[in-house]
């Protein structure tokens, strides 16, 4: 059974107060009860666990809404572990007097949020939900805000870490460019001021949707310019969705998780494509890529070197006796075998060469701009790593040698992909039956 949560009631009204545990009751939070802040501060002094969430009245007699938090919040940078608990501990004014300064002076206080009094009948208690129970998290996802008012930021930013994401923050366009390149493009969603020093939002806005990596990445914008043709720009430069200045909290969060909720289904898409791609071009147990992928990218290859007068060798590569490694040993150690081998394959090719898992026990790689004799050298470098390579599953020990072919398209001149192939092939054959653990090249005359 899951814990019910903690709300601590710090009001110097008799009524309030009694509302508001009546409110919490009802949605199942446990209610502590302080007149003031002092006697909150005694509280908390020997509270274990500490609650999950303060509200707090701003005016109160011997020590207000503001001086409780600045107690709270000094204990932020205390080695004393109970103090930097304690000023972790999300707060919310509730008060008569919520306008600008006192906002201001909150958010400074890291206040996640003001409710006005008197609240209407369930505000409290969705407020608090937000916090403490916010139904949609987007803990892998992040925001980037650019707003040159800390103020606005602050309110922008509490909304957000509601929902778990990474946030970054700057002033400006230039500084948004900079961070979007520092963080390689990962940002999930931008929320821009249009009136900034330097470039403004319409510049930025345009900027970054130039930006391939960032054509999906929404970005909302907030102004307090709102006539029809600067909204119409917005939307012209590639904006998603826009507020003006001042806005209302919960519209701009219902706003914001709609956008996060889109952009997370189309990343899950994107995922599940690269998946699928990857699943259609590479060997479910090697990792290698696969004959099909193999077969689609030799052809071009082929076309291009042969047009060009370039080099390209193909190296074909069959494990030795591996039909009695998986009868004696069985087919799990021979997984491993062919497992262990990819990784030794990959290891010894050079980048821009195509290894592949070809069937079986029977491997390929295609090396672009290697002749003859450098295709040979590395078709030898392979054979050693594998004739030192042990084998073992912490049962079995095994030693497995390789036998390999090789064709080059320069020397042999094939006139066509499959025909290259077969040249490795026969000289593979030919490996094995001249003794197996060896490199041969094909030979038109044998």
């Amino acid at each position: 059974m899951t814990k019910s949560k903690t709300v601590m009631v710090v009001d110097d009204s008799v009524t309030i107060r009694k509302i508001m545990q009546r409110e919490l009751s009802k949605a199942d939070y446990e209610v502590i009860l302080a007149k003031n802040g002092m006697e909150a501060m005694a509280i908390l002094e020997w509270a274990d666990p500490y609650p999950d969430l303060i509200t707090l009245d701003i005016d109160m007699p011997k020590m207000n809404g503001f001086e409780l938090c600045e107690r709270i919040r000094a204990g932020g940078t205390s080695e004393n572990e109970r103090k930097n608990d304690l000023s972790q501990i999300p707060i919310i004014f509730v008060s008569a007097n919520d306008n600008i300064d006192n906002r201001e002076r909150g958010y400074e206080l890291e206040v996640i949020d003001f409710i006005g009094k008197p609240f209407a009948p369930g505000k409290l208690v969705s407020t608090i939900d937000n916090i403490l129970n916010s139904q949609e998290q987007f803990a892998d996802m992040s925001a980037l805000i650019v707003e040159d008012s800390p103020f606005i930021r602050r309110i922008i930013r509490k909304v957000l870490e509601r929902h778990g994401l990474t946030i970054y923050e700057v002033e400006n366009g230039a500084e948004a460019l900079e961070v979007i390149k520092q963080i390689n493009f990962e940002i999930d969603i931008i929320i821009t001021d249009y009136v900034m020093p330097g470039m403004s939002g319409e510049e930025l806005c345009r900027t970054l949707r130039s930006l391939e990596a960032l054509d999906q990445v929404p970005i909302f914008f907030i102004s307090s310019i709102d006539t029809k043709d600067t909204v119409l720009g917005f939307f012209k430069v590639g904006a998603n969705d826009y507020l003006p200045k001042p806005f209302i909290e919960e519209e701009f969060r219902a706003r914001i998780v709609t956008h996060l909720r889109n952009r997370k289904y189309v990343k899950e898409l994107e995922q599940l494509n690269n998946k699928l791609k990857y699943q259609a071009d590479h060997d479910a147990l090697t990792g290698l890529y696969n004959r099909g992928y193999f077969s689609r990218h030799i052809a071009p290859n082929f076309a291009h070197c042969s047009y060009n007068g370039e080099e390209l060798g193909c190296i074909l590569i069959d494990l030795d006796y591996f039909k009695n490694v998986n009868d004696n040993y069985g087919h799990s150690f021979g997984d491993l075998v062919l497992t262990k081998f990819a990784e030794l394959l990959q290891v010894n090719r050079r980048e821009g060469d195509i290894p592949a898992r070809y069937g079986g026990e029977e491997f390929v790689l295609l090396l672009l701009d290697a002749d003859l004799d450098d295709t040979v050298q590395i078709a030898e470098q392979i054979r050693k790593s594998a004739e030192g390579c042990i084998y073992n599953d912490g049962k079995t020990e095994l030693q497995v040698t390789i036998s390999m072919g090789v064709a080059s398209l320069q020397q042999h001149l094939p006139e066509t992909p499959d025909k290259l192939l077969t040249m490795a092939d026969e000289a593979l054959y030919k490996a094995k039956a001249g003794g197996r653990n060896r490199v041969e090249v094909y030979d038109p005359k044998s």
